[in-house]
C-alpha cells in the first residue's frame, strides 16, 4: 500500500476520530447554504423519486464531534422546490444491527435508488472488531416507502468486500443497473438489486488520482463519473491556494459508456470554500473560514431542466462553534447545493460554490399523463379490451405528448408477462432518444402489483412518444394504462 493511502487510512480510523466540537452558538444560521441547519449531514445522495419530490439520504455527523467513528445513522430529506427541505428522520441506524459487544460499528456515505415498488438503500459499514481489526463492506436495506425505517435484506454484499465504501448506484436508460464503490471499482447489479452479477472490475476513468466518493450521472448521451481526488498536506492559512500542494478536488471523467473507458477532464468542484463570494471572512484573511477544511463528496441530479451539484462543507460547524471565527470541524459537515452547468461541447463548468444556494422553483403541471389507446398509432400491435397486445416486436406511438419541464417515471399495467422482454420509451421516433426501458420477465405480473416502472432521463418538452416493444421469440406481451408520472411533486403525507 502506498504511503499516501496509509496516511489517509490513519486519519479515517484514528486521529480524525478525536476531533471534538460542541454546538455552542444557537443563533439561526444566516445563509442559504448549507441547506440543512438543525443537524450535521454529509455525503448526500439525491434522487428524484416516484412522488415527484427530490429526495436525498445522508450520513450524519455527531453534534458533539467525535469524528467518523460516531457516524451511526442514515437520514432522509425531501424537497419540492429546492429550497424548503422536509426532515423525514432516521431510516437506518447502528441499532438496526446486532453489534457484538466490544466492537465499534459506523455507517458512512450511503446511496438510494427506487425500482418497481421498492426503495433500495446501500450503506457502507466501517467496523472495528473486538481484536482491533477493521472490516469494510456494503449492506443493502429495503422499504416500500422513503419516509419509514428500512429493513436490512443483505447484511454483506459479496464481491464488494475490497474497499467496500461509498457505494453509488446508476441505472442506465437500457434498464441495466451498476454499482460503483471505492478504489474505482464497479460491478453490474442483478435484477434483485441486492447482489453483484459476475465479477467486480476496475473502471478506467483515465487518471490515477481516485481516492473515494464515486458518482455516475448521464446527460445528452454522455456519462460523467465524479470522485474525490487524492490530496496531501493541510491547507495553509497564509497560502490556501498553494500550487505545490495536491488539492482536495472533486474531479470528473466523461465518455460513452458507464463501464468505461472514460477521459479524465479535471475538476467539477474545487476545494471547499474556494472563491466563495459574499460569505463571512476568516478574521484577518480574505476567504471564508471553511476554506481551511478538506472533505469533499459530490453528487449530481437533474430536476426540471436544471442540474444540481450536492456536496458538503464545514460552514455550519464554523458558525455553530464560534460564529465563523475559525474553520469549524471537517468531521462536522453539512450538505450544500449549487448549480451544475455545461459548455456547448458537454464538458462541465466547475461548480461555483455559494453561501446563497439555489433559487426556489415552482412546478405547475399535472403529476401524471396517461397515454390514451384511442390516440395511438400501432405497428404489429393490436388493442383488445383496452390492452395493447404485441407478438415479438411492435411499436405503439402517440403524437405531441407535452412532458413540460420533466417527467421522471413511466409505467404500464402488465396484463400478460413474457419470459423475457422490454418496452423502450423513446421520443422523436422509434429509433429516437431512449429515455428509459421497462424490463419484463415472468415475475413482473406479481411484483409491484403488476405495475412495471422505469426511471426516465430527458423526458421533457413536447414530443412524439414511441413505445418500442421487444420480446425474445414469438411470445405475446399484453399491457395497459401506459403513463408518465412524477411530473410534479406531491405534498408530504403522514
Amino acid at each position: 500500500m502506498k504511503k499516501f493511502e496509509l496516511f489517509i487510512l490513519s486519519l479515517l480510523f484514528s486521529g480524525v476520530a478525536s476531533a471534538q466540537g460542541k454546538q455552542i452558538n444557537t443563533k439561526p444560521y444566516p445563509y442559504g447554504n448549507p441547506v440543512i441547519t438543525h443537524m450535521y449531514t454529509a455525503d448526500a445522495a439525491p434522487k428524484v423519486m416516484p412522488d415527484g419530490r427530490l429526495w436525498m439520504v445522508t450520513s450524519v455527523d455527531h453534534a458533539d464531534g467525535g469524528g467518523y467513528a460516531t457516524m451511526h445513522a442514515i437520514h432522509a430529506f425531501s424537497t419540492s422546490d429546492m429550497v424548503t427541505w422536509v426532515d423525514h428522520g432516521e431510516i437506518l441506524g447502528v441499532e438496526d444491527f446486532d453489534v457484538p459487544e466490544g466492537e465499534d460499528w459506523a455507517l458512512w456515505a450511503p446511496d438510494i435508488v427506487y425500482r418497481n415498488g421498492t426503495y433500495f438503500l446501500y450503506v457502507p459499514m466501517r467496523n472495528i472488531l473486538a481484536d482491533g481489526s477493521k472490516e469494510r463492506y456494503i449492506v443493502v436495506a429495503e422499504s416500500d416507502r422513503m419516509d419509514q425505517r428500512f429493513t436490512i435484506t443483505n447484511h454483506r454484499m459479496e464481491g464488494v468486500e475490497r474497499a467496500g465504501l461509498d457505494p453509488s448506484v446508476f441505472i442506465d436508460d437500457d434498464g441495466e443497473a451498476y454499482l460503483y464503490w471505492n478504489q474505482a471499482l464497479m460491478g453490474k447489479l442483478k435484477d434483485n438489486m441486492r447482489e453483484i452479477d459476475g465479477e467486480m472490475f476496475k473502471l478506467d476513468y483515465g487518471a490515477k488520482n481516485f481516492m473515494e466518493a464515486a458518482w455516475m450521472h448521464k446527460r445528452n448521451g454522455k456519462y460523467y463519473f465524479n470522485y474525490h481526488t487524492k490530496y496531501d498536506g493541510d491547507v495553509s492559512k497564509e497560502n490556501p491556494d498553494d500550487q505545490n500542494r495536491t488539492k482536495s478536488h472533486l474531479d470528473y471523467s466523461m465518455g460513452d459508456s458507464p463501464t468505461g473507458p472514460l477521459k479524465h477532464m479535471g475538476p467539477i468542484n474545487y476545494e471547499l470554500g474556494y472563491n466563495v463570494d459574499n460569505g463571512p471572512k476568516l478574521p484577518g484573511y480574505d476567504y471564508v473560514p471553511w476554506r481551511l477544511t478538506q472533505s469533499n463528496h459530490g453528487a449530481v441530479v437533474e430536476y426540471h431542466g436544471q442540474e444540481y451539484f450536492f456536496y458538503h462543507t464545514s460552514a455550519l460547524s464554523s458558525w455553530r462553534l464560534d460564529e465563523f471565527k475559525d474553520k469549524g470541524n471537517w468531521t462536522q459537515r453539512s450538505v450544500c447545493v449549487d448549480y451544475l452547468n455545461y459548455n456547448e461541447d458537454g464538458s462541465v463548468i466547475p461548480v461555483k460554490q455559494t453561501v446563497e444556494g439555489v433559487r426556489e422553483i415552482e412546478i405547475e403541471q399535472p403529476f401524471s399523463i396517461a397515454l390514451a389507446c384511442k390516440k395511438s398509432k400501432m405497428e404489429n400491435a393490436t388493442i383488445e379490451n383496452g390492452a395493447f397486445s404485441v407478438n415479438g416486436t411492435g411499436v405503439v406511438s402517440f403524437k405531441k405528448v407535452d412532458l413540460g419541464t420533466g417527467y421522471y417515471y413511466f409505467e404500464v399495467d402488465l396484463d400478460k408477462p413474457v419470459k423475457e422482454g422490454r418496452i423502450e420509451i423513446r421520443k422523436g421516433g422509434k429509433d429516437g432518444l431512449l429515455m428509459g426501458t421497462l424490463l419484463i420477465n415472468e415475475e413482473s405480473s406479481v411484483v409491484n402489483n403488476g405495475k412495471v416502472q422505469t426511471f426516465l432521463r430527458e423526458a421533457r418538452g413536447k414530443n412524439d412518444i414511441y413505445l418500442v416493444v421487444k420480446t425474445e421469440g414469438p411470445e405475446t406481451i399484453k399491457f395497459s394504462n401506459p403513463r408518465f408520472f412524477a411530473g410534479s411533486p406531491k405534498e408530504v403525507m403522514d
